[in-house]
């Protein structure tokens, strides 16, 4: 029950970014063309910083089994995700622009995406869990670690130079 509510928080403030997203992108395609390559530019420094925190050593931490299971937790996450944040900022600026040029077009996309973030929120809870003991093996998360940082290179790489 707690996934469940942590899980709706995150749907939530999805949806509450995705909204905001999709104005705040309206406005400054619309007031300021170069929003793009700044954006591209933020994105790419974001997945390798990613790729570092991925390939740096792991310091030791310690959650409560109860951290992070409220729904105020996962609505507020969003608001200070910035990989939520820049995906918003990047449907909406590149993908979406042609079609959510009116309120209800932009309310119909956020419902979408938040749609898709229910999905990928429960599928990756549910991998989490199921996972959660083959990755603790050394070897398993140093191949694991080596191979998501080189899929994040690729993803910089792509996005600098598309």
């Amino acid at each position: 029950m707690r996934t469940l509510r942590f899980i709706a928080g995150v749907v939530t403030g999805f949806l509450c970014v995705m909204l905001a997203s999709g104005l705040l992108t309206e406005v400054l395609v619309a007031a300021v063309a170069r929003a793009g390559p700044v954006l591209r530019a933020a994105g790419v420094l974001y997945l390798l910083w990613l790729t570092y925190t991925v390939l740096r050593p792991e310091r030791a931490t310690h959650r409560s089994s109860e951290a992070g299971s409220r729904f105020l937790d996962g609505f507020l996450l969003q608001f200070v995700n910035i990989k939520v944040i820049l995906f918003g900022m990047t449907m909406y600026a590149t993908l979406l622009v042609p079609w959510t040029t009116t309120w209800p077009a932009i309310l119909v996309s956020a419902l979408i995406l938040a749609s898709l973030s229910f999905c990928s929120t429960s599928l990756w809870a549910l991998l989490g869990a199921a996972i959660q003991r083959f990755i603790a093996v050394p070897r398993v998360k140093l191949v694991y670690s080596l191979v998501l940082a080189a899929l994040l290179l690729y993803a910089a790489w792509s996005v600098a130079f598309s």
